[in-house]
């Protein structure tokens, strides 16, 4: 995993564009969770990430896929709202994508919708999302149901298991269950559920591991 001087590298040249979201504070245990349970599942593969943030779980994912595209929508969608963003994570991340490129060249990062994303040719047979499915809405996850996830033959989730606030689609996504059954109506036959916490026990999450079978 990242060690610990390369995160603070990376968290300096963050904080040049703004307010840093992908510190150890707020992404250690996830991140360890993560590396651990699905990072050797990704080898290989053509992964794609929505809601990528600053972009250190993509560090982590570059080491072992074939390529790599993560997507970061949130400022746009803000925007759109409205609302100012707190930070430029889609900067930041372009900030992180140099590192990685010293050891996976293959690697991209577009401040995109997922709406203009669908539009787009792009290759991947993996997709993963952490702490953002509950974000989608409703027509982001029709057009992810048409465009992104027939073509997966791996999806991993990331899933805070506590109920939020703000409820941006009608699946109640941060319910592993609902996950669970979402996928599974996709497809997705093989599913496994690792569940992990944050240091201080008061964040739960769910690693959702959904595997297409293909030996049909």
């Amino acid at each position: 995993m990242i060690d610990t001087k390369k995160w603070e590298e990376l968290i300096r040249e963050w904080e040049t564009i703004g307010p840093c979201y992908q510190i150890p504070r707020r992404s250690h245990n996830r991140l360890v969770h993560f590396c651990e349970y699905c990072v050797p599942l990704l080898a290989g593969k053509d992964v794609i990430e929505i809601g990528c943030n600053a972009g250190v779980f993509a560090y982590e994912i570059a080491k072992v896929a074939k390529s790599y595209i993560g997507v970061e929508p949130a400022n746009k969608a803000r925007q759109k709202k409205k609302e100012k963003p707190k930070t430029d994570y889609f900067q930041q991340a372009l900030l992180t994508k140099k590192h990685i490129q010293e050891f996976n060249p293959n690697v991209d990062f577009v401040h995109d919708t997922i709406c203009e994303f669908c539009k787009k040719p792009f290759a991947g047979n993996a997709f993963v999302a952490c702490f953002a499915l509950y974000h989608f809405l409703n027509d982001e996850i029709a057009l992810l149901k048409e465009h992104v996830w027939p073509k997966c033959d791996i999806v991993i989730i990331q899933n805070r298991v506590q109920d939020r606030p703000k409820h941006h689609n009608s699946y109640k996504f941060y319910k592993t269950a609902r996950v669970v059954k979402f996928f599974k109506s996709l497809g997705f036959e093989d599913i496994a559920i690792v569940s992990g916490q944050s240091e201080d026990k008061r964040q739960k999450f769910d690693e959702v591991i959904c595997h297409r079978l293909t030996h049909k």
